[in-house]
Formats: structure tokens, sequence, C-alpha cells
């Protein structure tokens, strides 16, 4: 199988929404979102370009019916914390490392090569993982993402009211909702660059890419060269089908 020349569809499958992307001669030409499990927008996705196969990877406990349904326009690769990469980790425990994880780091291993790259993933939580210039895996960080903040500050408390915390949240906040939104934004954002401070100081010359729902609001807050990447799990994906298709292929040593 030639993936590199024929269309293949990858699928990043988180626990609300899926992103898609089409694949053709090893870069992504198409991207969407969808609801996860909707077989309909993957259709509708993919159209008249008969991919060669589907490249699969879930946070979400699989669904076996989805499964078996995208096995009618394609053939199935899944992937897991637990496939093998091209990268080496240093992970204690690779039972739960989820596989979003390993495709970000992945992606930024390829992306900068023989350069040490702090991958970030800004989404439901915000997920920060290391990479050496050697291809290794360091560990990373998780924390609470934007909206979990606010969510945990008002189911947690018996008076404190849900916010929205816009860009343009001001510091410090004069009123319950600002001082609530301030602490949202503004703790995301002292807490990514603190991460990138500890690791930049270890590190010179670290490469820093971000992705996830909230990566774009994070680059900008962030800025100095560190920039969104909206398909860097779904080129993690990729690479790591093809690494485990390579050493399928290759002959016994």
């Amino acid at each position: 199988m030639d993936g590199q020349s024929g269309t293949e569809l990858v699928l990043d499958i988180g626990n609300s929404r899926m992103k898609m992307g089409l694949f053709r001669h090893g870069r992504p030409h198409a991207m969407a979102k969808a609801a996860v499990g909707d077989l309909d927008a993957v259709r509708r996705f993919v159209q008249d370009r008969a991919p060669i196969r589907c490249i699969v990877g879930s946070v979400a406990r699989p669904d076996p019916g989805f499964l078996e349904a995208l096995a009618k326009l394609a053939p199935v690769c899944r992937l897991t914390g637990r496939s093998p990469s091209p990268v080496r980790s240093r992970y204690r425990t690779p039972d739960t490392f989820g596989v979003d994880r390993l495709a970000n780091v992945v992606a930024a291993a390829a992306i900068f090569p023989g350069r040490t790259a702090l991958a970030i993933d800004a989404g439901t939580c915000i997920t920060c993982d290391l990479v050496d210039a050697k291809g290794v895996h360091h560990g990373g960080i998780i924390s609470p993402g934007l909206r979990m903040r606010a969510k945990a500050m008002h189911d947690y408390s018996a008076r404190l009211p849900e916010v929205e915390a816009p860009e343009d949240t001001p510091l410090p906040g004069t009123d319950t909702t600002e001082c609530l939104a301030a602490g949202v934004h503004h703790g995301m954002m002292m807490e990514l660059r603190g991460y990138i401070r500890h690791f930049a100081d270890q590190h010179p010359g670290l490469a820093v890419v971000i992705t996830g729902g909230d990566a774009v609001r994070a680059a900008r807050g962030l800025k100095n060269g560190i920039f969104a990447h909206p398909t860097l799990t779904l080129i993690g994906l990729h690479v790591l089908a093809h690494h485990e298709t390579d050493l399928r292929a290759a002959p016994d040593r």
C-alpha cells in the first residue's frame, strides 16, 4: 500500500468532536470537524475522493459500530498511545499515554528535526510534551483547559457564575465576573509562558508549536514566533501509521 500516492483519511477523535483530514503525497490537503460518530459528516467530507485507508486515533472509548462503518469506506488502521513510534519515550506509564499526545510529539519531532520541541495542545485539557533533538520524549504536563477552569469554579462554589473569558479581559478585573474571566484567560496564558520559559532555559533554541481548540488564542497571546498548527495531531497520526506500515514491510532481522 503506497499511502504517499493515494488519498488517506485521518481521524483524530476526541470526547465530543473529531477532526478529519485528507492526506495525499504525505501532506494534508483538506480538514474539517464534526461530532464524534457522525458518519454522514465523514461521507460528506470524503465525497468522491475514495481513500485507500482510514487512520484513526481516539482518546474516547472506541465505538465498534463506527469503526465497522468506516471499514466499508476503506481498511482501518487504528492507533493507540502504545503504537510503534519513531520517537523513543521515557514515559513510565505507556498504557495511560494518550494517542493524541503521542501524535503531537511525533509531529513536532518531524516538523523540527534535530531540534528540541515543546508540543502544546490547548483543548479540554492543556497538555505539554517535550521531545529532544535526538527524538526522545521526556514527558510533559497536563492541566485544566480554558473552559474546564471556568466550569470548575462555577461547579465547586455556591455563588460564582460560569463565565466566558474573552482575549481582551482586563487585568485586574473590577467586578466578580471580570475577576473570574481574568483568572481563566490570564491564568492560562501565564501558565503557558512559565512552561515555555522553563523549557527554553533548559533547551536553547526550543521550538514551540500549539494545537487544539484554543491554539490560535494562545499563540496570539504568547507571540514571539510561537504559532498555532491546526493539523499537528493529524500529521502525527499520519506519520505513526506510515511508521507502523514500514515496520511490517521490513524484512525480519
